[in-house]
């Protein structure tokens, strides 16, 4: 579980977050939505350390996280899996390398037992018998997977996706949507997605939490959104003429 206790994160005096907390639990999906500079990448980026809040707490199960020493930030950050929004592969390794990459770093496996571990991530997310490929060999829903089976290689106990959904069709979202549900589930991580996808957040959010001008506005599950008489949010969730019908149905 990831507590998020009042943190405000300032640049200058531009105030991009202001107290703003929030619960993310284990096994399911938190999603967090809001326009293009709301704050909710400063947010996500303020959880996993690369910014530091001037205000409030960040605990990882019950773990002080932002006055912690950089040893310990270091061995909560080896829990992280992370899935960046281009994918963010190395172009010049292998499929294979890339998803090996944090056993290399952080382990002292035995080439063999990486060798297993890396398999064992792309069966897992249907990329078996791509480890001698290059990214630029595969689409981009499958270099999505593989980022993804790079984010689980040390078996993390959180996983963080920034715009998984980024670039891709339809049809591949819904494959990578379920495959983020599936591995929640199946592993128990406390995940967190960042997200402009309303498709993702009918789909698989267990959790929503929307952030208007760098506060918590609105937190509720995905049976929720379509009820709620909160003006920012229903502007932000209905400004696709699809979802009006929806909500129209819905009522």
């Amino acid at each position: 579980m990831i507590e998020v206790k009042k943190i405000s994160k300032s640049f200058g005096n531009n105030h991009v977050l202001k107290n703003v907390s929030a619960d993310f639990i284990p096994g399911k999906i938190s999603m967090v939505i809001g326009k293009s500079g709301s704050g909710k990448t400063v947010l996500l980026k303020s959880v996993i350390g690369l910014h530091t809040p001037e205000v409030g707490e960040i605990f990882f199960d019950n773990r002080e996280f932002i006055n912690a020493s950089i040893k310990f930030k270091r061995q909560i950050r080896e829990e992280i899996g992370m899935v960046f929004q281009g994918g963010a592969l190395f172009t010049s390794l292998t499929i294979e390398d890339n998803v090996r990459f944090a056993l290399d770093l952080f382990t002292n496996m035995t080439k063999a037992e990486k060798t297993k571990r890396v398999d064992f991530c792309l069966e897992r997310v249907n990329m078996a018998n791509t480890n001698q490929l290059f990214p630029a060999e595969i689409s981009g829903g499958m270099q999505k997977r593989v980022s993804i089976a790079r984010a689980i290689v040390l078996n993390p106990k959180y996983l963080f996706c920034d715009e998984p959904n980024s670039g891709l069709d339809p049809q591949t979202a819904i494959l990578i949507d379920r495959l983020i549900k599936e591995i929640t589930v199946e592993y128990n991580m406390t995940t967190i997605v960042n997200t402009h996808d309303m498709n993702s957040v009918i789909e698989i959010a267990d959790n929503i939490y929307f952030i208007h001008e760098g506060q918590k506005w609105w937190e509720g599950g995905r049976n929720d959104i379509f009820y709620s008489d909160n003006k920012e949010l229903n502007e932000f969730v209905f400004a696709s003429d699809l979802y009006k019908k929806i909500k129209d149905i819905a009522k």
